[in-house]
């Protein structure tokens, strides 16, 4: 009498005779490669749920160091975090700013080299990094990087206003201007661009005067800046 067992994927085995129990035994000792694998990838995927549960809680502790300014210590427990989950991004940045904290410049450099390769939708680490070089004292190399990091972040209109700032600041007057310019050209923060315009090219420019008046427009009236930064187009 035949019988029917279902052992996989809804697929029968008829089982009746020697013949059949032959067939059966050679399907069930071919699943059971499938049944391992199948155990390895749960036992698996526990372990690195674990792993990375384990990770959130070094990260939350050196957090807490991070806040008491107890650098040195949160570095080991941050790289122990992403030891445990390499391919989380959170705990790299956090790792990353970490040793920008402790001035470990050269290693946080590699981990956000590293990182961005794993990661290239994540500028921040490209950003922390120019912050380790100019905290090297290769600003050139840093302002270079920042040049990249733009151009890859177009619509970043802060970004691109804190950086031109930044660039005024530290004497990198091309990198400013250009800056300043495409923001015009887009008509965004362009209060500071006026500003930082009318700054390198001096008060008797007409930056200064369109600076001057995006100025007074800010404290009058939102609509006001918006039709005199369509009239900004006239010298570019």
């Amino acid at each position: 009498m035949a019988c029917r067992l279902w052992i996989f994927n809804n697929q029968p085995l008829s089982i009746s005779g020697h013949g059949d129990r032959e067939d059966g035994t050679t399907a069930v000792k071919r699943l059971i490669p499938l049944l391992i694998l199948t155990l390895l990838l749960l036992s698996s995927c526990t372990t690195s749920i674990a792993k990375r549960e384990k990770s959130l809680v070094l990260q939350a502790e050196a957090l807490s160091l991070l806040d008491a300014k107890e650098y040195g210590k949160a570095v080991p427990l941050l790289e122990e975090a992403v030891k445990l989950a390499p391919k989380e991004s959170e705990g790299r940045y956090n790792l990353v700013l970490a040793l920008l904290a402790n001035e470990q410049f050269d290693e946080a450099i590699l981990l956000c080299d590293d990182s961005y390769s794993l990661f290239p939708a994540h500028l921040q680490f490209m950003l922390a990094k120019a912050f380790a070089l100019r905290a090297k004292g290769e600003s050139d190399a840093a302002f270079s990087l920042y040049s990249e990091i733009l151009a890859l972040d177009r619509g970043n209109f802060p970004l691109h206003a804190t950086l031109m700032e930044l660039a005024l600041e530290k004497g990198y007057h091309d990198f400013a201007r250009k800056t300043a310019l495409y923001l015009l050209s887009v008509h965004k923060e362009e209060a500071r661009a006026f500003k930082a315009l009318a700054t390198i090219e001096g008060e008797d420019s007409w930056y200064a005067f369109a600076a001057s008046l995006t100025k007074e427009a800010s404290a009058e009236s939102p609509e006001l800046i918006q039709e005199q930064s369509k009239q900004a187009d006239a010298p570019f």
